[in-house]
């Protein structure tokens, strides 16, 4: 099984004085529906963690775009590993299978859009409660 992808997007994010644009489909969705229906945007204050699960058929991508976070996962089971995300040049591929947490350490608001595409294997349920990071 493949791990934890840290994703550079230089090369992807278009800046100009007015901020930045990213297109993540631009290459095109397996499956658009699930795309539809998995999307979310994400706030998370300081000091607060969500996550905290893990999806046993699906792949879940983050991607950052305001404020500091801190990515905790298990992988392979039993060795919990941490990475801190900032800024808006990385996108998180995060496999089938790898519990997962992300934490604020602030002071500001994280802000990120995150979704999740079908994997091989099994499906259900979605999501499961996997606790690797309690609340700071």
């Amino acid at each position: 099984m493949a791990g934890v992808e840290f994703i550079d997007l230089s090369g992807e994010i278009k800046e100009d004085p007015r901020g930045f644009v990213f297109f993540p489909w631009q290459e095109g969705v397996k499956e658009p529906q699930d795309l539809l229906r998995t999307f979310h945007l994400i706030s998370i204050a300081p000091g607060q963690v969500r996550g905290n699960h893990l999806h046993p058929g699906h792949r879940e991508f983050l991607f950052n775009f305001q404020g500091t976070g801190v990515l905790t996962w298990e992988e392979p089971p039993g060795e919990v590993r941490e990475r801190r995300l900032t800024g808006h040049r990385t996108l998180v591929r995060i496999p089938p299978g790898i519990a997962h947490a992300l934490g604020n350490p602030g002071p500001e608001i994280l802000l990120l859009m995150a979704w999740r595409e079908r994997a091989d294997g099994p499906g259900e349920p979605e999501t499961i409660p996997r606790v690797l990071r309690p609340q700071d």
